[in-house]
C-alpha cells in the first residue's frame, strides 16, 4: 500500500507545535527561575545609578551657584562699590542698591533653582533676585548668617535642614506655619572681592564689614531632581545633611526638618546598598553622598512591592515571548509555501532600497545555495559601500578639522603669559613705562587667544586685539606709519573670525610701508548693511603690481607664512561660498583688502 505524501496543512500543524507549544512550556520554566534570581541584583544596581545620578544633578546645581560667586569675587564691578563703602550715604546705597540688584540678577540668571540672591554689609541689604523672600537686615542678623560666613573665612558655606521662619526669628511665619520658601537650602560666603589690574592685584580695604553673599534654593527645586525617579510603588526618596537632619523628601515617613534613624544617617560617606528592616517591613535600601557637601540621598523600596513588580515583568515577558513564537512559526510555514518565489521578490526589493541610498544590508538568506551565493555578495556589496561612505565623510571631516587647526596655530603662538607679567613688574619699577605699556597690550592680546578656543569672536574683541597689536608695532617702527580704525557701534556685537584682521595690518607694516618716502597711513572699517559685513583694511604704502600679488600669494602658500593666502583660506573653511574676498592694489598708490561676510549666501 502506497505511503500517502504529507500534506502542506500537517506540516505547519508539526512547525506550529515544534515551534511554539513545545518550546513555551520549557521556557517558561526557566523565564521564572531566571527571574527570580537576578531582579534582586537588577533592581539594585539599577535603582543606585538613578541615587548616584540624581546626587550629580543636584552636584551641578549647587556647583554652579559656587562658580557664579567666584567670578564675582573676581569682578571689578562689586569691588569698585565696595572699596568705597566706609563713605556711603543713604543716598549711594539706594542708589548702589538699584546697580547690584540688576547685576546680582544676570549673575543668576542661568541658574533657575536660586529663588534668592542678595549681599548683606553694615546693616544693610543690596540687591533681590525676586520678590516671594523678603528678607530684612534684622533676619540674617537673627539667622547669624553673616557670622557663619565670617568663620568660614571665605569659603562657600550651604545650610541646610532648618525652619526659616525659627532661624529668622519672624513671629509672623511662625504663625503662618505653610509657606512657600519655609524650608530652603541657604549657601553663604563673605565676598572679600579682589582682582588683578595691570599687574597689581587690588583687595578690598579695611571696610566696616566685608560683604556676605546670601543664595537661597526652596526645597521643591532640590525635590525636582529625584522627584519619581524611582519607579517602584511605594518607595521613599530622602536628601539628609551630616547631621542626619532631612533636607528635602517626597514621602511623609520622613518629613523634612526630621532626625533620620541612626542606622540610615550612618551610611553618610558612603555609597552602595543594602537590605534594611524600618517599622517592621522590609526594604532594599540604595544610598550614595554628595563628595565635600556632607550630604546623603537614599532610597527606600519595599521588597514585597519589589517582588510583585517582579511577577507581573515575569508574566509580560511570558506573554511576549509566547506571541513572538507564534508569529515565527507562521513566518516559517508561510516561507516553506514560497520557497522559489520568495528569494527573487527578496532581491528585487533589495534592489530598490539600495537605488533610494538604503544600504543596511538585511536581506534574508535563502536555502537554495545559487540564490544563497547570489544574496551573499548582494549584502555584501551593501556593506562595503556603506562602509566606503562612511570613511569618505569621515576623512573630510577629520581633514577640515585638521586644517582649522593648523591654520589658527599658526596665527596663535603659544607665549608664556606669567613671564610677561614678571617682566612687566620689573620695567614699572625701573621706571621704564613704555615697555611697560608695551607689555600689557601684548598680556591682553594673549588673555584673548586663550579665554576662548572657538574659531569666531565678537567684533568688540577683535577691535580691543587689533588696537593694542598696533601699538605694539607703532613702538616697533616709530615714525614710519599712523593707524586710524573706523567701526560701527551696530557692529560691535558681529560675530568674525577671530584675529582675521592681523595678518592683513600685519602685511601692510611689514610690506606695504617698506622704503617709503612719506608717513604710512594704515586704515581699518569694519561695517555692516542688510546684506553682509564688510571689512576693509587699506594702506597708502608701497603697493603691488598683480603679478607680484601672484607671487607672493604661491610664496606664502607653499612656505606657510601667515598673510592673504592664509587668510583667503580660512575664510573657505568657515563661510564655504558665503564670501567675497577682493584685492586691490597700484604701485606707489598702495593696498587695500575687502572681505564681504555675507548672511544669508
Amino acid at each position: 500500500m502506497a505511503i500517502k505524501p504529507i500534506g502542506l496543512a500537517v506540516k505547519l500543524c508539526v512547525i506550529l507545535i515544534l515551534f511554539a507549544i513545545v518550546p513555551l512550556l520549557f521556557m517558561q520554566r526557566a523565564v521564572v527561575e531566571l527571574y527570580e534570581k537576578n531582579i534582586i541584583k537588577t533592581t539594585c544596581d539599577s535603582s543606585l545609578a538613578t541615587v548616584i545620578a540624581n546626587n550629580k544633578a543636584l552636584d551641578l546645581i549647587l556647583g554652579g551657584v559656587e562658580t557664579s560667586t567666584q567670578l564675582m569675587l573676581g569682578s571689578d564691578f562689586y569691588y569698585d562699590i565696595f572699596s568705597k563703602m566706609n563713605d556711603f550715604t543713604v543716598a549711594d546705597r539706594i542708589r548702589y542698591d538699584r546697580l547690584l540688584t540688576s547685576e546680582i540678577s544676570r549673575q543668576f540668571i542661568a541658574q533657575s533653582e536660586v529663588a534668592e540672591a542678595y549681599l548683606y554689609a553694615a546693616d544693610w541689604i543690596y540687591g533681590r533676585h525676586s520678590s516671594e523672600i523678603t528678607t530684612t537686615v534684622t533676619d540674617v542678623q537673627n539667622a547669624a548668617w553673616n557670622n557663619i560666613a565670617h568663620e568660614a573665612m571665605g569659603l562657600p558655606v550651604w545650610i541646610s535642614g532648618y525652619d526659616y521662619g525659627e532661624a529668622t526669628g519672624s513671629e509672623y511665619l511662625q504663625q503662618k506655619g505653610d509657606y512657600s520658601f519655609r524650608y530652603i537650602l541657604t549657601m553663604v560666603r563673605e565676598m572679600n572681592f579682589q582682582f588683578p589690574r595691570f599687574g597689581t592685584y587690588y583687595t578690598l580695604p579695611q571696610i566696616e564689614e566685608i560683604p556676605v553673599l546670601v543664595v537661597h534654593i526652596k526645597e521643591n527645586s532640590i525635590r525636582k531632581t529625584f522627584e519619581g525617579s524611582i519607579k517602584y510603588r511605594d518607595s521613599l526618596y530622602t536628601l539628609v545633611n551630616e547631621e542626619g537632619t532631612v533636607i528635602s523628601s517626597d514621602n511623609e515617613v520622613f518629613p523634612i526638618h526630621s532626625q533620620v534613624p541612626e542606622d540610615i544617617s550612618s551610611f553618610n560617606g558612603k555609597s552602595g546598598y543594602c537590605f534594611l528592616d524600618h517599622e517592621g517591613r522590609q526594604y532594599l535600601l540604595c544610598y550614595d553622598s554628595l563628595d565635600g557637601r556632607g550630604f546623603l540621598s537614599f532610597a527606600l523600596i519595599p521588597m514585597d512591592n519589589l517582588m510583585e513588580d517582579a511577577v507581573s515583568q515575569i508574566r509580560f515577558v511570558k506573554n511576549f515571548f509566547s506571541l513572538l513564537l507564534i508569529l515565527l512559526s507562521v513566518v516559517v510555514a508561510i516561507l516553506l509555501s514560497r520557497t522559489m518565489t520568495s528569494p527573487v521578490y527578496a532581491l528585487v526589493k533589495a534592489s530598490k532600497r539600495v537605488a533610494g541610498g538604503d544600504f543596511c544590508a538585511d536581506t534574508p538568506l535563502p536555502r537554495q545555495r545559487e540564490l544563497r551565493v547570489l544574496t551573499e555578495s548582494f549584502n555584501q556589496m551593501e556593506r562595503d559601500i556603506s562602509k566606503l561612505i562612511y570613511e569618505n565623510y569621515e576623512i573630510s571631516l577629520r581633514e577640515k578639522e585638521t586644517q582649522l587647526m593648523a591654520l589658527s596655530m599658526q596665527i596663535n603662538p603659544h607665549f608664556l603669559y606669567n613671564t610677561l607679567n614678571t617682566i612687566n613688574l620689573i620695567s614699572i619699577r625701573n621706571k621704564d613705562y613704555e615697555t611697560s605699556d608695551l607689555i600689557v597690550s601684548l598680556s591682553e592680546m594673549l588673555q584673548y587667544t586663550y579665554k576662548d578656543q572657538t574659531e569666531k569672536g565678537r567684533v568688540e574683541d577683535e577691535y580691543a586685539w587689533i588696537s593694542n597689536y598696533l601699538y605694539i608695532m607703532s613702538g616697533r617702527y616709530k615714525g614710519v606709519f599712523r593707524s586710524e580704525i573706523e567701526i560701527d557701534e551696530d557692529v560691535m556685537d558681529e560675530k568674525i573670525p577671530k584675529l582675521i584682521l592681523q595678518p592683513l595690518a600685519e602685511n601692510a607694516i611689514l610690506h606695504g610701508f617698506r622704503n617709503i618716502d612719506h608717513m604710512g597711513v594704515l586704515k581699518i572699517e569694519i561695517k555692516k548693511d542688510e546684506n553682509a559685513l564688510h571689512l576693509t583694511v587699506a594702506d597708502n604704502g608701497a603697493g603691488m603690481t598683480m603679478e607680484e600679488l601672484e607671487k607672493y600669494k604661491e610664496a606664502a602658500a607653499q612656505n606657510g607664512h601667515v598673510g592673504i593666502s592664509n587668510v583667503h583660506r580660512r575664510l573657505t573653511l568657515i563661510y564655504g561660498e558665503g564670501y567675497d574676498f577682493d584685492v586691490s592694489t597700484s604701485p606707489g598708490i598702495g593696498t587695500q583688502i575687502s572681505i564681504d561676510l555675507f548672511y544669508n549666501r
